[in-house]
């Protein structure tokens, strides 16, 4: 009996280590949203000029991509007379999408705002956005045919399109083409999958004496990537189709046996030094891979400019889409990135002055622009008719990785991404117990257990809420 009770004492004091683990997790959250290897200035708007009508915009980005943001909207400031677009910076995505659950309830919300992926279906439940389909159908700027296929499907609900993307992503892997051509590895064909990156993984490790001095790989504990893998696998993170066809209510990859599959592959990929572990610090892994301590890494296209920036002219940089848990991969993957909302507002011209901006930012040569200058792919599909875009991809082929790899995807409801309301609760959770069972200090099994256990009772209590 005393080896039970010992038994329960330590499984309470591991759920209360996790709890606080959780809290400390969710905040850091905030830092694997960056792109950035270094959080940078926060670039402002100038004063408005007298006579302009003055709409506000909330968006999640510092650094250089916060840079090409108010390039945007100095763009557009500059190009009519009439409206000021005032842009803030409300910190990175799980930060902003906070302020908006307090600020729009109050009606002192900003006019538009951008909100990542994870966001949506909250704000479709909360009725504060008018559904970018319903201002398109009044002011038809763009076709909906011209919209990547994946994000309209994505961001498709009760069969109208509810927002429009603005800086869309998938993750990516980057790698050290130098590194592999003196391995004797042929850089125009990186591995697909994980098992051939565990088969060539002793080439590209560099060892002195008994000390490992570069890796075949690092990698962070990023929530986006286990969604990633579970679509790889064409397998549902949640039920009901992955919250598509009804709304979600339980947790579905602990069903399917897919959420054991890439924790178990995972967890061995690390045992066995396939894989250095940076535990959840992104900058730290695009650190090392810039500094070439690692030859492989996952990574947002996003970080494309920033990576190939930092690192110059030290080795060429290449780029290939997501390897797979799978030994053959079948199913596909999922986007990122965020999206312009235009906020239901009583002030009519208000309204329409936020929409006018939305039209500029996401139009052909705008949005060729905005790639080009932060590595992020065009949700309109005539910026790649633009010269400038075909010029630049001629140049910098690494950019086109993303949107190859998402027409090559299959349409699935895997793929489509989950569609549930508590969605950065359940990275967060994801990214708790995975550290745990990557350090040793739970078993796979019971990781498993707990998030479903945690993540069902996150989507009940929100289901509970928002009837």
């Amino acid at each position: 009996m005393k080896g039970v009770e010992k038994s329960i004492e330590e499984a309470n004091n591991m759920r209360k280590i996790r709890k606080t683990l959780a809290l400390v997790l969710a905040l850091l959250l905030t830092l694997m949203a960056m792109p950035s290897l270094a959080q940078e200035a926060i670039p402002t708007t100038a004063p408005a000029p007298a006579g302009r009508r003055v709409v506000s915009f909330w968006h999640c980005f510092g650094g250089k991509i916060g840079e090409a943001v108010q390039a945007v909207v100095d763009g557009y400031n500059a190009s009519q007379d009439a409206i000021w677009v005032e842009a803030t910076y409300q910190g990175a995505y799980d930060d902003c999408l906070t302020k908006l659950k307090a600020a729009l309830p109050a009606g002192n919300g900003p006019d538009m705002f951008q909100m990542f992926e994870l966001g949506t279906t909250y704000l479709v439940g909360s009725g504060y956005c008018v559904p970018f389909q319903d201002l398109l159908d009044a002011d038809p700027y763009i076709n909906l045919d011209d919209i990547e296929p994946a994000l309209r499907n994505y961001y498709t609900y009760n069969g109208k399109m509810v927002c429009i993307p603005f800086n869309p992503s998938t993750p990516i892997m980057y790698f050290n083409k130098t590194a592999f051509k003196e391995a004797g590895l042929d850089p125009e064909n990186p591995p697909r999958t994980f098992d051939e990156i565990a088969a060539v993984a002793d080439k590209l490790t560099v060892r002195e004496g008994d000390k490992v001095t570069r890796h075949a790989m690092g990698l962070y504990i990023y929530g986006w990537f286990y969604e990633a893998f579970l679509a790889g696998l064409d397998a549902l993170y949640v039920n009901s189709d992955n919250g598509r066809t009804a709304r979600a209510t339980a947790i579905d990859y602990d069903q399917n046996g897919a959420g054991k599959t890439i924790l178990e592959k995972w967890k061995k990929l690390v045992d066995d030094g396939v894989i250095y572990n940076f535990g959840t610090n992104g900058n730290d892994a695009q650190a090392a891979f810039v500094a070439g301590q690692t030859t492989m890494m996952l990574a947002s296209t996003a970080s494309l400019t920033t990576i190939t920036a930092a690192v110059g002219d030290a080795f060429e940089v290449g780029t290939a889409y997501l390897p797979s848990m799978a030994e053959k991969p079948t199913g596909g993957i999922i986007i990122g990135g965020a999206n312009l909302w235009v906020v239901k507002n009583k002030d009519a011209q208000r309204q329409a002055d936020a929409w006018d901006f939305v039209k500029y930012a996401t139009s052909a040569e705008v949005s060729a622009k905005f790639s080009q200058a932060t590595g992020y792919f065009c949700a309109n599909t005539k910026a790649y008719e633009t010269e400038s875009m075909k010029s630049y991809l001629a140049e910098h082929p690494n950019f086109a990785t993303a949107i190859n790899q998402l027409h090559a995807s299959p349409d699935s409801y895997a793929t489509r991404g989950a569609s549930v309301g508590v969605m950065p609760e359940l990275r967060a959770i994801f990214q708790q117990y995975m550290e745990l069972v990557l350090q040793g200090a739970m078993s796979v099994d019971d990781a498993l257990v707990e998030m479903a256990s945690e993540g069902n009772a996150a989507i009940e209590n929100y289901n509970a809420a928002n009837p």
